[in-house]
C-alpha cells in the first residue's frame, strides 16, 4: 500500500482563505456516500439475509448467530483496521481492498453450504464492509458542512435500507441465499467507477488533534485535547447500547403487552419513513444553534421516552416511542459524526464510529436477554436504554463545556 507521512494537497481540516476543500466537492460527497452502500447493505439486511440462511441451508438457531456474527464481527475488524490506515495510506487504495474483499467474499459464500468456510467467507465479506463504510465516514468527516454530509447520508441509507426490505424477498424465492450474495456482490462492482472521485489523503496527527481557523484575517491552529474525540467514541457506543437492546426487544415488548403483530408491523414501517424527517431537520437546527445543543437535546428526549415505556407499554406509549426512537435515531446519528468530524477533521476518529457502534449492538441483545432472563420484564430494558442514553447525554455535555472554554466557535459549529 501507498503510504503518505504528511500529504498537504488533500487535507481535510479547514483551510485558509482562498483554498479549496476537496472534501467539499459534490463528487466527493456523492462518491463517499456510494462507497457507504458497500459498507452498510449487510448489517441493514441482515435480518432477511439470516433468515434466507436458514430456509436455503438449514442451519441451526446457533449456528444462524455465528454466521451473523462473523458478519458483524468483520465490519468491527474492518472499521478499526480501516481507522489505523485512513490518515497514512491512499483511500482510493483502501476503498479498492474493502471492495475487493466484499466481492471475492461474498463469491465464496457461494461456493459452499458447509458452515466453516461460510462463517469465513462472512468474516471476510464484513471485514471488507467495515473498511468500506469507514472510508466513507473519514472522507465526510472532512466537510465543513458535517451536519449536511452527514444527514445526506443517512438518508440515503435509510432509502436503501427500505429497497432492500423490498427486494431481498423477491431474489430470495427466486435464487435462495445465493441471490442475496450476489447482490452484495454485483452492487459493490460499479462502486469502483467512482472511485477516482474520492480524495486520495488527509494530514493526521499523532499526539494533538489540531483544527485551523480564521482570526483576525489570519490563520491560526487550535489543539483539541485527544480526550474530547474519544469520549464522543465512548458517547457513541453508549448510545448504541439504547438502539441495540430497544431495536431487539420493541416487537418482543410491544407482543407482550397485547398489541397486534399487524399494528406493531405498521407502526415500525411508518416510523422508518418518518423518521427520514430527521435528516432535513437536522441540517437545519444546526444552521441555527449549532451542532452540541440539538444532540443534547435529542439525547435527553431519548431519555424521557426510554422512562415512558419503562413506566408503562400499552398502544399510546408504544407508537410514541416508536416513533420517537426512529425520529431521533437518525438525528442522533447526523450530530454524533458531525461533532467528531468538527473536532477532527482527518477522519481518523469517524472511522472509529462503525465499529464503537457494531460492539454496542452485538452486546446490548445480550445485555436486555439476560435482565429478562432473570424476570425484570420490558420495564428492565428500557431502563436500561435511559441509563445508555444519559450516559451518552452526560459525555457529550462535558464535552460541550470543555470545547466551550477552549474555543466557544467550535463549541456550536454548525
Amino acid at each position: 500500500m501507498e503510504v503518505i507521512p504528511n500529504a498537504k494537497q488533500d487535507h481535510g481540516v479547514f483551510a485558509s482563505r482562498g483554498v479549496t476543500n476537496v472534501f467539499d466537492k459534490p463528487s466527493a460527497i456523492f462518491a463517499a456516500i456510494v462507497l457507504g452502500f458497500a459498507g452498510t447493505g449487510v448489517a441493514m439486511g441482515m435480518p432477511l439475509l439470516v433468515g434466507s440462511m436458514a430456509k436455503s441451508l438449514g442451519f441451526s438457531e446457533q449456528q444462524l448467530g455465528w454466521l451473523a456474527s462473523s458478519d458483524m464481527g468483520g465490519l468491527c475488524a474492518g472499521s478499526i483496521l480501516a481507522a489505523l490506515l485512513v490518515t497514512r495510506i491512499n483511500r482510493r487504495i483502501l476503498a479498492a481492498t474493502g471492495l475487493t474483499l466484499v466481492i471475492l467474499a461474498n463469491y465464496l459464500s457461494t461456493q459452499s453450504p458447509d458452515l466453516l468456510p461460510l462463517m469465513l467467507s462472512r468474516l471476510f465479506a464484513g471485514i471488507g464492509a467495515g473498511i468500506c463504510y469507514s472510508t466513507c465516514t473519514a472522507s465526510l468527516a472532512g466537510s465543513r458542512n458535517a451536519a449536511r454530509t452527514f444527514s445526506i447520508l443517512l438518508f440515503v441509507l435509510v432509502v436503501m435500507n427500505a429497497f432492500i426490505f423490498y427486494i431481498f424477498p423477491i431474489i430470495e424465492g427466486r435464487w435462495g441465499v445465493n441471490g442475496l450474495f450476489l447482490f452484495y456482490l454485483l452492487e459493490a462492482v460499479p462502486i469502483f467507477l467512482i472511485l477516482p472521485w474520492l480524495p486520495r489523503y488527509c494530514s493526521g496527527q499523532t499526539d494533538e488533534v489540531l483544527r485551523e481557523r480564521e482570526s483576525g484575517g489570519a490563520t491560526i491552529q487550535l489543539a483539541v485535547p485527544e480526550i474530547l474525540p474519544r469520549l464522543c467514541l465512548a458517547a457513541v457506543f453508549s448510545f448504541y447500547l439504547l438502539v441495540g437492546a430497544y431495536w431487539a426487544f420493541i416487537e418482543r415488548a410491544g407482543t407482550a403487552a397485547n398489541i397486534s403483530a399487524e399494528f406493531i408491523s405498521g407502526t415500525l414501517t411508518w416510523a422508518q419513513v418518518f423518521s427520514l424527517s430527521g435528516a432535513v431537520i437536522a441540517v437545519w437546527l444546526a444552521r441555527r444553534f449549532g451542532q452540541s445543543k440539538p444532540l443534547l437535546m435529542a439525547l435527553l428526549v431519548m431519555v424521557v421516552t426510554m422512562l415512558v415505556l419503562a413506566g408503562k407499554v400499552d398502544t399510546a406509549t408504544f407508537v410514541f416511542s416508536v416513533f420517537s426512537f426512529s425520529f431521533f435515531w437518525i438525528f442522533v446519528d447526523v450530530f454524533q459524526l458531525g461533532t467528531l468530524s468538527n473536532i477532527d477533521h482527518s477522519g481518523r476518529y469517524a472511522a472509529m464510529v462503525p465499529a464503537c457502534q457494531g460492539v454496542a449492538q452485538a452486546m446490548a441483545p445480550a445485555l436486555a436477554g439476560t435482565l429478562l432472563s432473570y424476570q425484570l420484564g420490558y420495564s428492565s430494558v428500557m431502563l436500561m436504554c435511559a441509563l445508555a442514553s444519559g450516559a451518552a447525554l452526560f459525555i457529550y455535555l462535558r464535552v460541550y463545556q470543555v470545547l466551550l472554554r477552549l474555543d466557544p466557535d467550535l463549541a456550536d459549529a454548525d
